[in-house]
């Protein structure tokens, strides 16, 4: 199975503007108010340089994995302690996209539809495609609908120019202040992209130089969309209302009325964001299995992404019902802990590790 690097590009630009689309302007919006898109620039500017160090360390063990060169560095007993981290870090995403999309559904499109069966037919889907083809399949679908997607998102912002008023991001800084903004990159950076994902994606490009140019095009773009989408929410809506909207993208797609003839158009936004979410899906659920495949020795990862298809169900469903696990995503731990173990001390670590390895065997007799 091998990747190419204009399906790199798509997969990376894809996978990061859906989580980009659904939870960070919100949670920045709560925190830093008409400053928001500062946060969100700052927060993009921190992920640009975490998914350089992911890079800079997948160059140095090209030709492996995530749980391969994981051992490598750190042992075999703790590299394999370590790397259930990105296994967690993963699924938690996996459960969110996946409750977000259905709880999406169930809201615009099939009312009366209980939300289990939208995640049944949901989480077949991806997993049939993730079995038939794994990531073929995935990135092949990915530069299908990558133009168009990419395209319409971008298209969206600016085509309600009428409702747009640029004085609502005003005063900046003086309302919020450096501390209610940087609590607003510390609350979303998180969930903007995702640079973990190619600590295994990597392993499967065709050619690494061009990958890794991709993937730094992919992330640059997608946080580009990043900041206008905020830009736009704010000259529309104002710092209060974006700070209530649970999905403000598709919430701007509404408002869209040209003459008072072009309206609705979100009826091509829903789709697209659900090949989105797809895509998304997809990939975290072929990684995850993927690599769990190496980490417990069991040689069918096809049959690892089923099972771990019908944990992720029972877990999205169970947490439904639960306060505790559904609200998590201010969760202290995750912020203040996990989640820069994850992106920013796990990442260092082994960029050091690699580059003193490669200088003693450089200097080596």
């Amino acid at each position: 199975m091998k990747v190419s690097s204009y399906q790199m590009f798509w997969l990376v630009c894809i996978s990061s503007i859906i989580v980009l689309s659904y939870l960070p302007l919100h949670l920045a919006a709560e925190q830093a108010h008409q400053d928001c898109w500062i946060s969100i620039l700052l927060g993009g500017l921190l992920m640009m340089a975490i998914t350089w160090v992911m890079l800079r360390v997948c160059m140095q063990n090209k030709e492996k994995t995530l749980v391969s060169f994981m051992k490598d560095l750190l042992g075999t007993f703790l590299g394999k302690i370590i790397v259930i981290v990105y296994f967690l870090l993963w699924f938690l995403q996996m459960s969110t996209i996946a409750e977000g999309n259905a709880e999406f559904v169930n809201l615009v499109l099939l009312h009366n539809t209980p939300t289990i069966i939208i995640l049944l037919f949901m989480l077949f889907l991806i997993s049939y495609a993730v079995y038939k083809g794994g990531i073929t399949t995935i990135s092949r679908c990915a530069e299908v609908i990558g133009p168009i997607f990419v395209f319409m998102l971008f298209l969206q912002l600016f085509l309600n120019p009428q409702d747009m008023d640029p004085t609502r991001i005003f005063p900046a800084y003086v309302d919020s202040g450096w501390l209610q903004i940087l609590k607003g990159t510390f609350h979303s950076y998180c969930y903007m992209v995702d640079p973990s994902i190619i600590l295994m994606l990597f392993f499967f490009a065709e050619n690494k130089q061009t990958a890794a140019r991709a993937i730094l095009w992919g992330t640059g773009i997608s946080m580009i969309w990043g900041v206008l989408a905020a830009l736009v929410l704010l000259f529309v809506a104002g710092p209060d209302v974006a700070s209530q909207l649970l999905v403000p993208v598709y919430s701007l797609s509404k408002l869209v009325s040209i003459l008072n003839f072009i309206q609705n158009i979100d009826a091509f936004y829903i789709p697209l964001w659900l090949f989105g979410a797809f895509i998304k899906l997809s990939i975290c659920l072929f990684i995850m299995s993927y690599g769990l495949s190496e980490w417990t020795g069991i040689k069918n990862w096809k049959y690892i992404a089923c099972s771990i298809a019908l944990i992720l169900l029972a877990f999205v469903v169970y947490s439904s019902y639960n306060i505790r696990i559904s609200y998590t995503l201010k969760n202290k731990f995750l912020i203040s802990i996990f989640y820069p173990l994850a992106y920013i001390a796990i990442p260092l670590t082994l960029w050091t590790i690699g580059s003193i390895k490669k200088r003693r065997k450089l200097f080596a007799p």
